[in-house]
């Protein structure tokens, strides 16, 4: 079953009856599908929005033609995104977002209710943005191929929503502990988000190697810690690492001998010089390259983290660091 079929699965008779008539070619290039109460169904291809009409033709402009959901219809899927628990997903919810089973991601937007500025609750769900995942076999063979041949250096993956991140990291996983370059490496994946692996009782959505173990659900401070006391890696991989508690758990792990492979949000190539996280993990001195993605090419550009470094220096108004004299970098 495809991951677009499994979701479709939530998403009742009337809705597949409207994916029924969109062509099988452009279905297979969703990246989003985005629900709202008393709104317009929008589906999404590599970042550009487009809306349904009523016989499956996609148009760049909503009109009275296109399909929309109603406020009873959201309430309804959100409650089977759930499995009809929405106490059991209630601390995920808080943070904005629920993982199905497949390693799909949706985002839900609602109201609040907040306790000495906590949030306690999020109700009157007024949004789903279901993220389709993809197993794309070999898309990091170039990543590969380039640097881990004879070397095994940590790395950093950059690119919009949408752009790959989840799905290169994924594949490394498995190529590098499934016996790439002759070795079996030993790899751990720590799967805040039950995006990368996509646990499923006591199986998993995707292809995980040989020589994987998966911590699901663990915070990734947490899980990182835990898979380097325990579970002896090679390499941990995690996605979308961005609060400093995370690079701490990082950089004690460095201490240990282990690489990483980690992803990093941006919004464009000119936030490697300017996201705080990205100068905190390449201050570590084990990152040795940052792998740029293009969001509308799923395109690798591999980088030196020296180069990015000294435009970090240069744009905060330091030059000491000109020839990254200040750093070891592996």
């Amino acid at each position: 079953m495809s991951a677009l079929d499994y979701i479709l699965g939530f998403m009742g008779d009337e809705m597949q009856s409207v994916f029924a008539d969109i062509d099988a070619s452009l279905l297979s290039r969703i990246t989003e599908i985005r629900v709202r109460s008393n709104n317009f169904l929008v589906l999404v291809f590599k970042g550009v929005s487009y809306f349904v009409k009523d016989n499956g033709e996609l148009s760049d402009k909503a009109n009275d033609a296109c399909v929309k959901t109603s406020a009873k219809y959201v309430d309804k899927l959100f409650l089977k995104l759930c499995d009809y628990s929405v106490y059991a997903n209630s601390d995920s919810i808080k943070c904005g977002y629920i993982t199905l089973s497949n390693g799909a991601r949706v985002g839900v937007s609602g109201t609040a209710v907040t306790e000495k500025n906590e949030i306690i609750i999020v109700k009157d769900i007024s949004s789903l943005n279901i993220r389709i995942p993809y197993e794309i076999k070999g898309c990091s063979d170039k990543v590969l191929n380039f640097l881990y041949v004879n070397l095994f250096p940590s790395i950093i993956v950059a690119g919009m929503p949408s752009s790959g991140k989840t799905t290169l990291l994924r594949d490394m996983a498995f190529q590098l502990s499934n016996g790439f370059a002759d070795r079996y490496r030993k790899v751990v994946i720590v799967d805040e988000r039950n995006e990368l692996a996509g646990r499923t009782n006591n199986d998993f959505a995707f292809r995980i190697g040989a020589n994987t173990d998966v911590l699901s659900s663990y915070p990734k401070a947490e899980g990182i810690e835990l898979a380097t006391r325990t579970l002896s890696p090679e390499m941990i991989i995690c996605d979308e690492v961005s609060k400093p508690s995370e690079v701490e758990a990082i950089s004690l792990a460095f201490s240990t001998g282990v690489s990483f492979a980690l992803s990093v949000h941006i919004g464009s190539k000119l936030d490697l010089y300017r996201k705080r996280i990205i100068k905190q993990l390449i201050e570590t001195g084990e990152f040795s390259y940052i792998v740029l993605l293009d969001g509308l090419t799923y395109s690798a550009q591999i980088i030196e983290t020296q180069e990015v470094y000294r435009e970090i220096c240069r744009n905060s108004g330091d030059n000491s660091f000109d020839d990254v004299s200040g750093l070891h970098f592996v």
